[in-house]
């Protein structure tokens, strides 16, 4: 994953989307940690050294011998037919790949989709496929780097098929649920993605993208490889779609100025979550500005969706009898308040 990745900065504003700054943040590529850093706060976030060796490992596994571990797995699983092979690698030296720069893997991989799209590709599998996104919806640019990309090929038509490789194990029906979701939602990044790329190139009457996807895990207790074929991507290509669109906007509206990052992110507006706790390091500084503003998020989402707009002081006042409701709004949330203290001694 190069620092441009735009796959890493769409999910980050995807985990709190309702945060200007956290979304300015992913645009710029201006990360959080560096904000936190200069507000005084010590960065408690990072990915295990560990875990980014052995994800690495697992990868180049994957591909080595042209892929032919990859090659059988799709084969088996009908994806490929039989005799499939061929790696297309569009990987740089740093992830086990023959390319110096993310330049060169842009101009490679947008040679061998013209390649594939006229008839003049045989690969079966690419490896580190690398499109930039049209549009300016991130600065200084839209980058993704794709883990692997199955070609299907019936007579004249070509479907390219997005597969995600992630080394925590497949355990059927007992698979971490979470860690399945946030497969899924970078697949149908990289599916949406794919399909922006391909009509920029005018490649895609010629070629299409899959609305199913594969995830490639590993078996548990190995570094052998268990795929997870015809995924159903449409919601999550959707959620890319709707997200990008959103980020249009934001973008468009803020203007932010990459050389002022900092300042800029520092003056946005923000908007604490629970999910800010496991993914920002500023979360503490947005907390303890909600507390001192008496917002409800403070005691969780479900306690926020709840409330909207009324403070803590202000639910004080009601349920304490203080002061009348003065809405509809305001006697819902008294209402529950007592049902709940009803539930509480019950």
């Amino acid at each position: 994953m190069t620092a441009q990745d735009t796959r890493r900065r769409f999910e980050q504003w995807a985990r709190n989307p309702r945060c200007t700054a956290n979304a300015v943040s992913a645009i710029v590529n201006f990360p959080m940690r560096k904000v936190a850093e200069a507000e005084g706060v010590k960065a408690q976030f990072g990915q295990s050294p560990f875990a980014l060796v052995r994800g690495r490992k697992f990868e180049q596994g994957i591909f080595e011998k042209q892929g032919r571990m990859l090659h059988d797995a799709l084969i088996a699983c009908d994806v490929l037919p039989k005799g499939a092979s061929g790696l297309a690698d569009f990987r740089m030296k740093a992830s086990g790949g023959p390319l110096s720069s993310l330049d060169e893997a842009l101009r490679a991989s947008s040679t061998w989709l013209h390649r594939v799209a006229n008839g003049e590709a045989s690969e079966t599998v690419a490896a580190g496929l690398t499109i930039r996104i049209p549009g300016g919806v991130m600065l200084p640019e839209a980058t993704l780097c794709i883990d692997a990309l199955a070609v299907q090929r019936a007579d004249d038509a070509v479907t390219l098929m997005v597969a995600e490789i992630k080394v925590y194990p497949d355990r059927g029906g007992h698979t971490d649920p979470v860690q399945l979701s946030t497969s899924r939602a970078q697949a149908g990044m990289y599916a949406h993605g794919l399909s922006i790329c391909l009509a920029a190139h005018s490649l895609a009457d010629r070629m299409q993208v899959s609305d199913r996807g594969i995830l490639v895990l590993s078996k548990a207790g190995s570094n052998r490889i268990r795929v997870r074929h015809n995924e159903d991507l449409r919601a999550q290509i959707q959620r890319a779609r709707d997200g990008l669109a959103h980020l249009s906007k934001v973008a468009e509206a803020q203007q932010p100025d990459p050389a002022r990052s900092l300042e800029v992110i520092q003056r946005a507006e923000t908007a604490y979550c629970e999910a800010c706790v496991a993914f920002c390091e500023r979360a503490p500084i947005c907390r303890r500005r909600a507390a001192e503003l008496e917002r409800p998020e403070v005691l969780g989402d479900a306690v926020r969706r709840v409330m909207g707009n009324l403070t803590l002081s202000r639910l004080r006042e009601l349920v304490e009898g203080s002061s009348l409701p003065a809405s509809e709004h305001e006697r819902e949330v008294l209402a529950l308040m007592r049902d709940l203290k009803e539930y509480d001694h019950g």
